[in-house]
């Protein structure tokens, strides 16, 4: 049974929608554990405690990283449903003209990258893993000069 383009439209548009929510939400998430982390490394240095400081600075790299990684991965689950969409603007089936001002994506297409959540959210991700390593490096250095 072929489906109809209203049902290929829902069903694109209901991939693309829940992984860009999950996009979203990943990058909530991603900023409870980095509030977190920075709480037990500000702990950390005030009790002098410079391991379990420079610990928790290495979880918190580590843990960029694996955001960073989920973001690559959602990424490319958002663009499956693009593509879907994209290719659905496209159909003769749906009556949009070539000019139309209703092919959203790909008048998307045309904006800049520095408005983009792929480069906004890859710059945060990759920011906090240089400072949460340089963070676990930083305590030992310090303190071993005093």
């Amino acid at each position: 049974m072929a489906l109809t383009d209203q049902e290929k439209l829902s069903y694109a548009w209901n991939w693309f929608e829940y992984h860009a929510a999950q996009r979203l939400l990943a990058f909530r998430y991603f900023l409870v554990f980095i509030g977190i982390l920075l709480v037990a490394y500000n702990s950390g240095l005030d009790s002098k405690n410079l391991m379990f400081a420079s610990a928790t600075a290495y979880i918190g790299s580590f843990v960029s990283l694996a955001f960073l990684v989920l973001e690559f991965r959602n990424e490319e689950l958002v663009n499956i449903g693009r593509e879907a969409l994209k290719e659905i603007e496209h159909s003769d089936s749906v009556g949009l003209d070539t000019s139309s001002r209703l092919r959203l994506l790909t008048l998307d297409r045309t904006r800049s990258r520095l408005k983009s959540h792929k480069l906004w959210l890859r710059i945060i991700y990759v920011l906090c893993i240089v400072a949460f390593f340089a963070a676990g490096y930083w305590p030992n250095f310090f303190f071993a000069q005093q």
